[in-house]
Parts: structure tokens; sequence; C-alpha cells
């Protein structure tokens, strides 16, 4: 059938019931692929608005890459 995958890692009572009705496998997983969907918008939202009135920090004058003195 279409679930034989499944065998490895359920029993055999389970496998016969995922392959009887799909629907609560199927529920499942798109609850998770959409929890990580909003989990990754949550994520860029934080990311992209963080701390929008901090004031750049100073450069330092410094010699080759700011740490060796000319």
């Amino acid at each position: 059938m279409a679930l034989e995958f499944l065998a490895p890692i359920t029993t055999p009572a389970a496998l016969r019931s995922v392959q009887a009705d799909a629907s609560p496998l199927i529920t499942t997983i798109l609850v998770l692929i959409g929890l990580s969907l909003e989990g990754g918008i949550i994520a860029w939202i934080h990311f992209a608005t963080k701390d929008p009135n901090a004031k750049p920090k100073e450069k330092k004058k410094g010699g080759f890459f700011g740490f060796l003195k000319k």
C-alpha cells in the first residue's frame, strides 16, 4: 500500500489503523508543517524588527582591520 514506509517505525496494529483511515496522520503532518511555518515567520519578524532605535556603534580608528597599530 501507499503507507508501507511506516512499517519499520509502527506496530502492525498501528499500520493497519493508518492504512484504514489516514486522516489523523495527514492532519498531524499538516499541523506540524503549519506550526513550523508560523515559527519561521515569527522568527523572521523578530529579527527584522529587532531593536530599531539602537544607536550605531562607533568604529575604532586603528590600523589594519582596526586592531593593528600603524
